[in-house]
């Protein structure tokens, strides 16, 4: 299931450091290495997990986990959503039409491989200890790291302007969806988080949910369609 929820501007981030302690350690542990034999790629590191978020003020409230404890909620829930961030962005073509840039995610990625996404995207780094609080140039700043790491692009001076928060129970995470406004349609890179990029209008994205929403990952039809 996915949700839409509205943002109240401005966006920040408070951090939990305190530690959790979390019930079937040793099932967790058994699943996470079952996962880390089927794919070498797994990395257990700290991440940002959404705990709250509260419309009257703005703050996003998150704490700081163990990646583990969520990659293995297919086997053991262990009840937590990764805070991540969801650019999406526009761009004119050369008619002046606005543009959006979908990404299609490699087969190795954890969750959707092969489908297409409003992006690119990605978990909230930890910052370093002595930081608590994240403003909205620190978001956008982490979301312009997925940006480059992803499709090689690097952005400067744009339009950023936060858009919802976007729930997606099934995997368990919590994007935040910002909008990106180039002035003109760059050149991209692909890493091996994408297989593929395209470049569609508003109106093709709305067809495009509607009529073949299984090559969409649900956060990307929501987002669509709302």
């Amino acid at each position: 299931m996915v949700r839409i929820e509205a943002i109240t501007e401005p966006i920040t981030i408070k951090i939990d450091r305190s530690p959790k302690a979390h019930e079937q350690a040793d099932a967790i542990e058994n699943a996470w290495q079952g996962l880390c034999a089927q794919n070498p790629r797994y990395f257990n590191g700290s991440m940002l997990a959404f705990d709250s978020y509260d419309p009257a003020t703005g703050v996003i409230r998150a704490s700081v986990e163990e990646y583990k404890f969520h990659a293995v909620r297919d086997t053991v829930d262990a009840g937590i959503s990764l805070l991540a961030v969801t650019a999406i962005i526009t761009s004119p073509n050369e008619q002046g039409v606005g543009q959006y840039l979908l990404g299609k995610r490699s087969p190795k990625t954890h969750r959707y491989g092969n489908l297409w996404e409003l992006g690119p995207s990605g978990g909230v780094d930890v910052p370093a200890n002595q930081i608590g609080t994240l403003d909205f140039d620190a978001i956008v700043a982490e979301l312009k790291r997925e940006i480059a790491e992803e499709v090689g692009l690097m952005i400067d001076h744009c339009a950023c302007s936060p858009v919802v928060l976007v729930h997606d129970d099934a995997v368990g995470s919590v994007d935040i969806a910002i909008q990106i406004e180039l002035e003109q349609m760059p050149d991209l890179s692909r890493s091996w988080e994408y297989v593929d990029t395209r470049w569609v209008s508003r109106s093709q994205l709305i067809e495009w949910a509607k009529k073949h929403p299984e090559d969409l990952i649900p956060t990307t039809v929501a987002l669509a369609l709302r």
